[in-house]
């Protein structure tokens, strides 16, 4: 059950941006100027030049804190004592999403791309 809530809540934080929207934007830039790119996305976090292209890296993070689960109680009564007890229930945790998105560059025209990362994502 809390896994289906986890999962629930994820989905609702995430919406409806997918790893394939952002693979068709992504496919957008291809046969577009560097130039264009750059003046969109502002200027990349590394650059890098082999054979004759260039490669463009933009990289994203950020910590998203994912709420824990309150615990249910169970009371129980033996003799004259009253004992209630938590069950069930889980601590928040923090979780570090990323995305690292590399285009090739040749002849000032962008030729391909690459993402890597559990944040990339577009709506």
């Amino acid at each position: 059950m809390k896994m289906i809530l986890l999962g629930i809540l994820l989905l609702a934080l995430w919406g409806c941006a997918t790893t394939a929207k952002y693979e068709k934007v992504l496919n957008s830039w291809i046969g577009a100027d560097e130039l264009r790119l750059v003046r969109k996305w502002g200027p990349p976090q590394q650059t890098y030049e082999s054979g004759g292209r260039k490669f463009l890296t933009y990289a994203s993070g950020r910590n998203v804190y994912v709420p824990g689960t309150a615990p249910s109680y169970q009371t129980t009564v033996i003799g004259n004592t009253v004992y209630t007890n938590p069950v069930g229930g889980s601590p928040g945790y923090s979780v570090h999403k990323q995305c690292n998105t590399t285009f090739e560059v040749e002849n000032g025209k962008i030729v391909s791309w690459r993402w890597q990362g559990n944040d990339c994502r577009s709506k």
